[in-house]
Formats: structure tokens, C-alpha cells, sequence
């Protein structure tokens, strides 16, 4: 539950069929669902806070790009279209995600990014750490910082963003509260006959019982 938004057994199908998080497929199955939970729990935190505000409503929203990339995340629109009704979803379904999608995606791009800035001694820094301090001493000398430093820059620029992103969770989750339900036990059935890759989820169903996070 995110605020008064429940989060359904149903959600979290459709967030494993679009591979919302990104999980070890050797990862045991009870890790592979808590993380596409969370990821599912983190877009509603960002979609409502935004929602809240009324950012939402000032950015430039590509929904028609985002859920396009969630199709082909998910194997493609045949595939995906064969796992849906299964699994008691529906393309509709899916635009919907795919607008939380696109909200948090225009406000990383369009708000959180403009507020990165990279000085040189953080380029400097980047470059010891991440070159020459694991540079091997019997090979010839590290290239140098200027051979490098655009690609050093990107990369702060996304660790920086990405700090950003989290803060902005973390910040959002402090106004909405977040309330976590275990599912009851259910034996896994195959949503449809699909490639070996198609991934089985759990009978359909919304039924959650309370326990801890």
C-alpha cells in the first residue's frame, strides 16, 4: 500500500512481465519477487509524490516512447499480448504503468538532471580512484586524464544523478506511507504456453495477508 494506493498481487505480475527491476534470473525466486515488489513500491512512492504536487502535470510526458520500451523489455508485443489475459491483465494495464514510468523519467531528465554539476577536482578525484588506483604498475603508464575525461565526467554525472534519485525516494517516502503485505503461499502455474523464457508467476489473484516488510 502506498499511501491509499494498494499495490496488488495483479501489479506485481505485470511489473515481473515487464521486467521492471533488474534481477539475477539464478537469484532464488523469493528474491527475484521482493525485488520486483520494491521497484513496483519505489514507481508508485515517485508517481504519487509527483502526483501530490502537481509536478506531474508540468512535465513533458513520452508515454507512447516508455511503453514502447517496456514491450520490448518484455519480449515484445506477441508475447506479451499471449501472458496478459492469463494473467488477468490487459494492454490498459500496461499504458497505465507505463505513465508512472514516463512521470518519473521526465522528472529525472527535466528536473533532477539540470541540477548536476560536475567540477574538475571531482573529475581529478574520479580518475585516481577509478584508474590509477587499480592501475596494474607493471604495465605501461595509465592513460591520461585528458584521453579520459569525458568518459569520467559521464560517469560522475550518473552517480551523482543517481544520488539525486534516491534522495528524492527517500524525501518522497517521509510524506507517503508505505504499508508492505506478504502474499499467502500459492503454487506456481505457467501464465500461458510460451517460450521456456517467459517467465511463471504466481496464480492470479489480489489476496494479501499482513505481515512485516
Amino acid at each position: 500500500m502506498v499511501g491509499t494506493t494498494p499495490i496488488l498481487l495483479s501489479d506485481v505480475n505485470l511489473a515481473t512481465l515487464l521486467r521492471l527491476a533488474d534481477v539475477d534470473p539464478e537469484a532464488p525466486a523469493e528474491a527475484q519477487g521482493a525485488a520486483t515488489l520494491e521497484a513496483r513500491i519505489r514507481l508508485e512512492v515517485q508517481y504519487r509524490s509527483l502526483e501530490a504536487s502537481g509536478t506531474v502535470f508540468r512535465l513533458e510526458l513520452d508515454v507512447a516512447a516508455v511503453q514502447e520500451a517496456l514491450v520490448e523489455r518484455a519480449g515484445g508485443r506477441d508475447l506479451l499480448g499471449s501472458l496478459l489475459e492469463p494473467a488477468g491483465l490487459s494492454w490498459s494495464d500496461v499504458e497505465q504503468l507505463a505513465v508512472r514510468s514516463a512521470a518519473a523519467r521526465a522528472f529525472v531528465e527535466q528536473r533532477l538532471r539540470p541540477r548536476v554539476s560536475i567540477s574538475m577536482e571531482e573529475i581529478e578525484a574520479a580518475y585516481r580512484s577509478i584508474v590509477v588506483d587499480h592501475w596494474d604498475p607493471s604495465l605501461e603508464p595509465p592513460p591520461p586524464l585528458l584521453e579520459l575525461k569525458d568518459q569520467l565526467h559521464r560517469l560522475v554525472v550518473e552517480r551523482k544523478l543517481n544520488d539525486e534519485i534516491e534522495r528524492w525516494i527517500e524525501q518522497s517516502r517521509e510524506q507517503i506511507e508505505v504499508t508492505v503485505y506478504r502474499p499467502r503461499p500459492a503454487p506456481t502455474v505457467p501464465l500461458a504456453a510460451a517460450p521456456a523464457t517467459a517467465r511463471e508467476l504466481p496464480a492470479t489473484g489480489d489476496d494479501w495477508t499482513s505481515g512485516s516488510p
